[in-house]
């Protein structure tokens, strides 16, 4: 039985408090709590000024390889972004996928997406910006991560 927070649990019954899982070829054991809850439930933020508005993003990447020539094949491969935050009709509009750049065939996918991780591990923790002239406090995050199988 995984017990959650509030539930009645009855003496005799077994209960599972902590959870192992192998990441990156290490075994790691967390509360079992965290074994539904969505990072942003339990990650906590440094303490921000209450006058400035807050703006979270969700944003997903998805990443696409297509042939460039008619007769002879060299994938490209396309990485494009779109916010999550958007409503479903808004998300399908061509006009909201944008694009983050261009893999060639004998590029590297971890080479080109580095920088990208790095700025975005960056916006995880938050960043003063200004939004429409005024500054506000900007917090991104990757939700879905896409590319098509061979």
């Amino acid at each position: 039985m995984i017990v959650y927070q509030h539930q009645y649990v009855p003496e005799t019954a077994l209960q599972i408090t902590k959870i192992i899982y192998r990441y990156q070829s290490r075994w790691h054991i967390r509360d079992v709590i965290f074994s539904y809850q969505h990072p942003s439930d339990y990650i906590t933020l440094r303490l921000l000024p209450s006058s400035l508005p807050v703006y979270k993003l969700f944003i997903d990447l998805y990443y696409d390889d297509f042939g460039t020539y008619r007769n002879v094949y060299h994938s490209l491969g396309g990485i494009y972004l779109q916010f999550r935050n958007m409503p479903s009709h808004e998300r399908k509009l061509l006009k909201n996928h944008f694009v983050l750049g261009f893999v060639p065939f004998s590029g590297n996918f971890n080479e080109f997406i580095q920088p990208f991780i790095s700025e975005m591990k960056e916006f995880e923790q938050g960043k003063l910006m200004k939004v429409n002239g005024q500054d506000a406090w900007v917090i991104a995050g990757l939700d879905v991560v896409t590319a098509d199988l061979p």
